[in-house]
């Protein structure tokens, strides 16, 4: 029987406080610095949030911002750049960051190599082979290029999961038929791009380079109701993939279906990726380095703060992409310097320590 209060207990562990609540038949296990982490990264969120509703030609003040979200706008203008335009784009940003970030964290869990992402994985190449097939060669929308970009995402991730599946998805496996897909599809996209026009091939180009430019309502849908999907998914499968990281005996000896665990979790990121994708393109590095600087923050993997910190990544990234050159440009363009600097910030740090 479930009890109506909570009773929490106080472990002290080597480096930080782990706080263990208990409701009734269920608890829950996390550490002081990931519930300040936590904190800290919505606060932040919340901060770039309005910055995004508040800057742009048309400067919204703070008092007509709080009327508008109301649902007493001060004129129609007011309503139109924050309701329709700046609100949307900024919820999409947010939640394409954070399925990215979980999609990378998941990839990155399963095949114990925190270089694996749906980037190298080939998962993000398929999308953009559908993509590129629906926008040059069947003459399609950008709309429809997403609905390709999707059915590319899963043609990939389902190629490299056959391919590996003998092996029973472990993780070498998987990420050499990741690669093998990621060239194959990258060499349909090249070649396809050297028979098409150039105003065609620049309309493709920029969409793979990864944009939030023109997203509203209508993308935010889709992204929210995969993030539905993925979260009981991943609850449910919280203490079992706890397990798995203790390595693939114990989590064996300890009752843990590693296989079947694989392929849940698999599936779950490719549904992150195959919707965001479809959504925004594919934006590169921010499923990579999300995981990464998410643990830097908090010392422990947590897929809340990955999600978290993805979307504060991409939302800022959206930000910089919109106002800090004379024009606007893909916000794809802004997370590879982001990546590209956070990665030798990485081997830089690494050659201090080892000198």
């Amino acid at each position: 029987m479930i009890s109506s209060h909570a009773v929490a207990d106080h472990a002290l562990t080597s480096d930080d406080r782990v706080i263990r609540s208990r409701y009734g038949t269920w608890s829950m296990r996390y550490s002081k610095r990931t519930a300040i982490t936590t904190a800290a990264l919505v606060g932040l969120l919340a901060v770039v949030l309005v910055a995004s509703l508040l800057l742009g030609e048309y400067r919204v003040s703070p008092a007509a911002l709080i009327d508008t979200l109301l649902g007493d706008p001060p004129n129609r203008l007011t309503d139109f750049f924050v309701l329709t335009r700046r609100l949307p784009r900024a919820l999409v940003a947010i939640t394409v960051g954070a399925a990215l970030a979980v999609s990378g964290s998941l990839f990155q869990s399963t095949t114990r190599n925190p270089l694996a992402g749906p980037d190298m994985l080939g998962v993000s190449h398929g999308a953009s082979v559908g993509a590129v097939v629906v926008i040059l060669v069947l003459g399609g929308s950008l709309t429809q290029a997403a609905v390709g970009a999707a059915i590319g995402a899963v043609v990939a991730a389902a190629l490299i999961l056959l391919i590996s599946a003998r092996s029973g998805l472990q993780g070498v496996q998987l990420i050499l038929s990741g690669i093998a897909i990621a060239a194959m599809a990258t060499a349909i996209v090249d070649y396809i791009l050297t028979q098409v026009f150039v105003a065609s091939a620049t309309t493709a180009q920029a969409w793979l380079i990864g944009s939030l430019q023109g997203r509203g309502w209508d993308h935010l849908w889709p992204m929210l109701i995969a993030l539905v999907i993925a979260a009981p998914i991943l609850a449910a499968t919280s203490a079992a993939s706890r397990l798995s990281a203790l390595g693939e005996s114990v989590s064996v000896t300890l009752g843990v279906r590693t296989v079947g665990l694989r392929w849940v979790l698999i599936g779950v990121a490719t549904l992150l990726v195959a919707v965001a994708v479809a959504v925004a393109g594919p934006i590169a590095f921010v499923a990579l380095v999300s995981p990464h600087i998410a643990y830097a923050l908090a010392r422990t993997r947590s897929l809340v703060v990955s999600a978290l910190t993805g979307a504060t990544i991409l939302a800022v990234s959206d930000l910089i992409a919109q106002y800090s050159l004379p024009g606007p440009i893909p916000v794809g363009a802004v997370t590879v310097v982001i990546g590209g600097v956070f990665f030798l910030w990485l081997l830089l740090a690494g050659g201090r320590r080892r000198g």
